[in-house]
């Protein structure tokens, strides 16, 4: 999943294979959430720049942005020592609040398909099921092409909540939605391929879809993200979250050991 990094900012989705060029900011940022700059990674504004064929004054400004966001943290510094930018670490409570987040707020959302025709609810389901199928047959090849499944597991809670999440709701998710992404992009390469969790809470939704019951769509949805929570802890705990990236401009090391584990995806 650590590819392909080139159509965020076009759909807010990384791995689109949609033209276009990008900024600094959005070059880095995808970087960032896509795992190719890790966890802990030691960002140098110089070699970084020349890496990435750009001049020092945009880097700058976009690791600044980074930093605001988040993103990026200050590493060192006193006692005369220059303050240096690192990549923010992963951590299994931040990736607990996110999760909790996420999924309150996409569960708020969609209580409002409740309030849909049947037939309107039963034309989302059957995309929600077609969108599921395709989840599907991309876990299921080898090998993996982690950006298309990272890519049809994401256009599942998108499809969900896109024609009733209001604006203040959607800004929200915006926020987080980087954050989010990061421990999925790279923990899932790391984890086993057994999604059967994953598709039986999908399948809870859109049965809750279909019964019209605003209760139940709260619930399973709350559901979908806690158990991925419930799932990526442990292997959040059994890695070091530090990777080295050949021939980039920071010094970090490949986790010592793979522990193979339940699937993160909600």
């Amino acid at each position: 999943m650590r590819s392909a990094v080139h159509g965020i900012a076009a759909t807010g989705k990384i791995g689109s294979r949609t033209e276009r060029v990008e900024t600094p900011y959005e070059k880095l940022r995808a970087l960032i959430v896509s795992g190719r700059l890790p966890p802990g990674a030691r960002i140098a504004e110089g070699p970084l720049a020349e890496w990435l064929g750009l001049s020092r004054t945009p880097v700058r400004e976009a690791l600044q942005r980074l930093r605001q966001q988040g993103l990026l943290v200050e590493v060192g510094g006193g006692a005369g020592v220059r303050v240096r930018l690192a990549v923010a670490p992963l951590k299994r409570d931040q990736m607990q609040e996110l999760y909790g987040l996420a999924g309150a707020l996409e569960a708020f959302a969609a209580r409002g398909l409740a309030a849909w025709s049947e037939r309107e609810r039963v034309r989302l389901a059957r995309e929600l099921e077609r969108v599921e199928k395709s989840f599907a047959v991309e876990a299921a090849k080898s090998p993996v092409d982690y950006d298309r499944l990272f890519e049809t597991h994401d256009a599942f809670h998108r499809e969900l909540t896109r024609h009733v999440i209001g604006p203040e709701t959607a800004a929200l998710l915006q926020t987080i939605r980087p954050h989010l992404d990061r421990y999925e992009w790279f923990y899932a390469p790391l984890t086993g391929l057994d999604f059967s969790a994953t598709h039986s809470e999908h399948r809870a939704i859109i049965d809750a879809l279909k019964a019209g019951s605003a209760h139940r769509l709260e619930r399973t949805v709350q559901a979908n993200w806690e158990n991925g929570a419930t799932r990526l802890a442990p292997v959040i705990e059994g890695h070091d979250a530090r990777l080295h990236l050949p021939g980039g401009p920071i010094t970090a090391s490949w986790p010592r050991r793979l522990i193979a584990a339940a699937a993160p995806w909600k």
